[in-house]
């Protein structure tokens, strides 16, 4: 008899990490979860639904975390390994043939591509797809506001606003400051399908937002977003799910994107909740069971709002 899937989460602390371990309970729970985080089991929600629990210590990429990981996926029979965050995604991408486990993570040129947020222009442009302008010190001089950023940077980490030419002095050395274009915000959460169809799409426009967290959006079909999305898909030879961000300019003519992320985002459990569950159809894909039926919105158009709920643990002393 086949041994059941044992699937490893690392960064398993984060949102998205609680969105693979919530859907995997819900759907498929007969697969065995391990969860890994800096933090501790009582202070990392998706502990509460894992069978085994590490702290680790912060990602950094080298041999030993590699040897770390290899010892675990030996000891505890790993069958699946999900890496959350960013550079963490890359570098599995990089290690996937020593990894000795099914990876479900993207290609390596994706997932650079997603951190090489100062070459977004130049490498999106190939493939017909608007991003901001760079700007430099005399736009900002002459009123120009934009966004600082660090190249590599992920989840919200590294931006900063910038108004004034005097912050430019206390950026970091590497920061670049991109355009502000000053309209609504949105957020593709996409699906390869290797089909005909290419990618299911879902777009959520950032109606409010509480620091840095979109806590209401509008799902509506939004057709620049979803010509991006298969741009990507086909001009990248995308087989992941991932999600983007656009910016509208202010007179809408506009839309160009800020940011990719090679992964889902905490905010795609907005999508699920229309039907369009990203995270089990990834899952069940990895797993080899059926997937198209998680993908099936409720609504052509619908508002969507995110509360928060709370976890207790005990504490060990």
């Amino acid at each position: 008899m086949t041994a059941s899937p044992t699937l490893l989460i690392t960064a398993a602390g984060t949102g998205v990490g609680w969105a693979y371990a919530l859907t995997l309970s819900q759907r498929f729970p007969e697969v065995r979860l391990i969860t890994a985080d800096t933090n501790a089991a009582a202070w990392c929600s998706a502990a509460r639904l894992s069978a085994l629990h590490l702290q680790w210590p912060l990602f950094e990429a080298g041999d030993a975390y590699l040897q770390r990981l290899q010892a675990l996926i030996q000891a505890e029979g790993v069958t699946h390994y999900l890496p959350i965050i960013d550079p963490e995604i890359e570098w599995a991408a990089r290690e996937r043939p020593r990894l000795g486990v099914e990876l479900l993570g993207p290609n390596v040129d994706f997932a650079t591509l997603a951190l090489a947020k100062d070459h977004y222009a130049e490498r999106l442009g190939q493939l017909g797809i608007d991003s901001p302008r760079t700007l430099s010190r005399a736009d900002v001089e002459a009123g120009a506001p934009g966004f600082a950023k660090l190249p590599g940077s992920f989840g919200g980490r590294g931006t900063w606003r910038i108004e004034r030419a005097e912050q430019l002095d206390a950026l970091p050395a590497h920061a670049f400051v991109q355009e502000s274009l000053g309209g609504p915000e949105f957020t593709a959460d996409c699906f390869p399908t290797g089909e005909t169809d290419i990618v299911v799409c879902s777009v959520r426009e950032r109606v409010e937002t509480k620091s840095g967290v979109c806590t209401k959006a509008r799902i509506a079909p939004q057709p620049v977003m979803e010509a991006y999305a298969r741009r990507l898909v086909e001009g990248l030879g995308l087989a992941t799910p991932f999600c983007f961000q656009a910016m509208a300019s202010a007179d809408g003519r506009r839309l160009a994107v800020t940011d990719i992320n090679p992964r889902l985002g905490a905010g795609t459990l907005m999508s699920a909740a229309n039907g369009t569950d990203f995270f089990a159809a990834h899952l069940a894909r990895a797993l080899g069971r059926p997937w198209r039926e998680h993908l099936r919105h409720h609504h052509l158009r619908c508002a969507v709002t995110r509360q928060y709920f709370e976890l207790l643990a005990p504490e060990a002393e």
